[in-house]
C-alpha cells in the first residue's frame, strides 16, 4: 500500500478562522456552513484551533465497521463513502478513531475529507497541507505539532463540538 496522503492542519499555525469548513461546504455542497463540511475545526485554548481532517488510516476502522460496504479506497489510497450504498446508520462515525467523519444533515449519509486540496489552496495562513505520517513526522522532528494533539487528544476525539 502506498503511503497514504491526507490533510493535516497544523494547530500553531491555524486562526480558527474556519475558511477551511466554509470552503469545502462550498465547494461539496454550495452552501456556507460548518456542518455540511468535510473538515472540523475545534478550539480549546485562546489561539490554538485544531482543524480535523480524515487521516485515511492503513486499517480504516470506519470501512470495517459500514454494514452497507459504503466505504471503500481508491487506487490512490483514498477512503471514501459511496452514497448510494450509505444509509447513515452512523457506524462509521462511532469508528473513527479521529472524529473525521460526519453525517451530512441534508442528506444523512456519511461525509469525510478526501484529501482533494480546495482548503490548502485557500488557507490564508498556510495552516494545511497534504501530507503523510512520515512527511509529518518529518516535518516535526522534536514532536512539538504531534505533541499538541497529544495534549489534546482526549478533547479533540471524543465528538467535541466545532467552531
Amino acid at each position: 500500500m502506498p503511503d497514504l496522503k491526507f490533510a493535516f492542519g497544523d494547530p500553531m499555525v491555524c486562526t480558527g478562522c474556519m475558511i477551511c469548513a466554509n470552503v469545502c461546504s462550498m465547494f461539496y455542497f454550495k452552501v456556507l456552513g460548518p456542518t455540511r463540511s468535510r473538515v472540523r475545526v475545534l478550539r480549546f485554548e485562546d489561539g490554538l484551533d485544531f482543524p480535523l481532517f480524515c487521516r485515511n488510516c492503513k486499517d480504516a476502522p470506519c470501512k470495517d465497521a459500514c454494514p452497507e460496504d459504503a466505504i471503500m479506497r481508491t487506487s490512490k489510497g483514498i477512503v471514501t463513502v459511496n452514497n448510494s450504498k450509505c444509509t447513515g446508520c452512523g457506524a462509521c462515525v462511532k469508528a473513527c478513531p479521529y472524529d473525521a467523519i460526519f453525517i451530512n444533515p441534508d442528506s444523512n449519509k456519511a461525509i469525510k475529507c478526501i484529501a482533494c486540496g480546495e482548503c490548502v489552496k485557500r488557507c490564508p495562513v498556510g495552516a494545511i497541507t497534504i501530507t503523510t505520517e512520515n512527511d509529518l513526522k518529518e516535518r516535526d522532528k522534536v514532536g512539538k505539532i504531534s505533541g499538541f494533539y497529544e495534549k489534546h487528544k482526549r478533547d479533540l476525539y471524543s465528538k467535541g463540538e466545532f467552531l
